[in-house]
């Protein structure tokens, strides 16, 4: 019996210790991995430019300029959403 417990003690340090050095062997990679790769992006957009944005592409369509009454503009009047309050007063 006594011979057993010691091959149980020693696989469980063998496997306990090797599990912890795996564990942190994958955790650093993945934290390189992480810092590799946005240090990667960043020099892309450096040296390309940042990519344009859904705001930038929608807005970029848009050959209307801002005097030529294409766009909507708020009515004085307009109605809220509580009946009994008008546009210019607060409830």
């Amino acid at each position: 019996m006594q011979q057993k417990s010691y091959l149980v003690w020693l696989f469980s340090r063998i496997y306990l210790y090797s599990f912890i050095s795996l564990f942190i062997y994958m955790v650093l990679s993945l934290f390189i991995a992480l810092i590799t790769d946005t240090y990667e992006t960043i020099k892309h957009y450096q040296q390309d430019g940042f990519p344009e944005t859904e705001l930038q592409r929608f807005i970029s369509q848009c050959k209307d300029l801002p005097n030529s009454g294409r766009y909507r503009l708020e009515e004085e009047g307009s109605v809220s959403l509580f009946c009994c309050c008008s546009g210019k007063y607060l409830c």
